[in-house]
């Protein structure tokens, strides 16, 4: 029997240390991913979670892997809705490539035991989220797409 994998990858005309500074940092990451806001110090063994302006948390992992600007991946456990956490974990990694001025992202969400709720969010999210980040890089605006619409309007604004 075969497990599920997401594989989303796209090019980004960046740096691989600022590819990695919006992969770790609230500054970006509110813009981009459903304005919500990341913690952890990054290091091996450590806590991820994911939380926004009403919620906690929304998703929770550990620190697999942290090789600042190559390699990060930690574990992923929706907690925002009970069905979803219980499913259990499953894992994400992301893999900067520099390619002369452009980088190379590669998203790998693996670790299901079968197509689920979780996957099912995941498959279509994560192209969603990584689109406005390489908008955010490139332009300096995130896409007003997912969850980002409000932040988008309030930077119109400004």
């Amino acid at each position: 029997m075969s497990h599920p994998v997401h594989i989303y990858e796209t090019f980004i005309r960046s740096t691989p240390d600022q590819i990695w500074k919006a992969l770790t940092s609230s500054e970006f990451t509110r813009q981009y991913f459903h304005q919500c806001s990341v913690h952890s110090d990054w290091a091996e063994g450590s806590t991820v979670r994911y939380s926004d302006d009403s919620r906690d948390s929304i998703m929770e992992g550990r620190v697999l892997v942290s090789d600042p600007p190559r390699q990060l991946c930690y574990t992923w456990r929706f907690t925002y809705d009970p069905d979803l956490a219980a499913e259990g974990d499953s894992r994400v990694t992301f893999d900067i490539e520099p390619m002369g001025k452009v980088c190379r992202l590669r998203i790998t969400h693996d670790w299901f035991d079968r197509e689920n709720k979780t996957y099912e969010h995941i498959s279509g999210g994560w192209a969603i989220i990584l689109s406005s980040l390489k908008s955010l890089l490139e332009t300096g605006q995130a896409l007003p797409l997912a969850g980002n619409e409000d932040a988008a309007d309030q930077r119109g604004a400004a």
